[in-house]
């Protein structure tokens, strides 16, 4: 008989978290009403490192300390009009988030899909912007399954989602990587090296950024050290010139280590 899957509890986060986490939800539920079916909040801030107290609110602590990520799965779609008031109100809600909880909502990272498309393995289109297609799905969703998320409205993610196969994970970390290559921020590009370089090395996409830096400092070669370091002290939001520049000389090499990693 399978095990019930032991999710994070809201209670588990930092202060500042939680009270983010719990204004996201009542602007969520109150935007979308009987609509929602699901709301899931996940990334960083769900990794046990992240469970620093919050005794001090500038207090560094090794995880957590950036954006809420969270999918909000609606029962049906919106209609088209319905649709473009709903991206408004998301919007003006979100720009609140970030101006009451800027520790953790300055640039919330949410997606809104439907519960059909959830219940497929195909990656989603984002309900309120067409456009954008959830290549990150399989990922999310063995993230989801090993219980590395929040759920804040709804039932668990296995009531919903499919398994992520081995082959839609081995894409997900190739999309990923693309991403990473061409990604604006060295920074961003660096840590999801880290990441991607790990999960294939233990077999396990479940990972966080900044613990998959962690890991690459103790297991990947010293000349990677400087470029890491500097990835994790810009993520943390206080990079020095020297930090920057190990960033900008040291990121190339660790997007092809990822990529040697996906046999590429």
């Amino acid at each position: 008989m399978q095990r019930p899957i032991q999710f994070r509890s809201l209670e588990e986060l930092p202060v500042a978290a939680r009270t983010a986490a719990r204004a996201l939800r009542a602007g969520v539920v109150d935007m979308f009403g009987q609509d929602l079916h699901a709301l899931y909040l996940h990334g960083a801030v769900t990794f046990p490192s992240a469970q620093a107290a919050d005794g001090a609110e500038g207090a560094e602590s090794t995880e957590g300390a950036g954006n809420l990520d969270y999918h909000a799965i609606l029962a049906r779609p919106p209609s088209p009009a319905r649709r473009t008031a709903l991206a408004t109100a998301l919007a003006v809600h979100e720009a609140e988030m970030a101006r009451r909880h800027p520790r953790y909502a300055a640039h919330l990272d949410g997606w809104v899909i439907g519960l059909d498309a959830a219940r497929r393995p195909a990656p989603p289109a984002h309900l309120l912007q067409p456009e954008l297609r959830d290549h990150a799905w399989a990922l999310h969703r063995a993230h989801w399954l090993a219980g590395q998320c929040v759920v804040l409205h709804g039932p668990g993610p296995a009531e919903i989602v499919p398994v992520p196969t081995g082959g839609e994970l081995r894409a997900a970390l190739n999309f990923a990587l693309d991403f990473a290559a061409r990604d604006h921020s060295d920074a961003d590009a660096v840590l999801n090296a880290c990441r991607i370089i790990r999960s294939a090395a233990q077999d396990n996409v479940v990972q966080s950024k900044l613990g998959s830096a962690l890991w690459a400092l103790d297991q990947l070669p010293p000349e990677h050290g400087p470029a890491i370091r500097a990835a994790m002290a810009s993520y943390r939001g206080h990079p020095t010139a020297p930090e920057e520049q190990a960033l900008a000389s040291g990121r190339a090499a660790l997007i092809t280590l990822a990529a040697r990693s996906l046999g590429r």
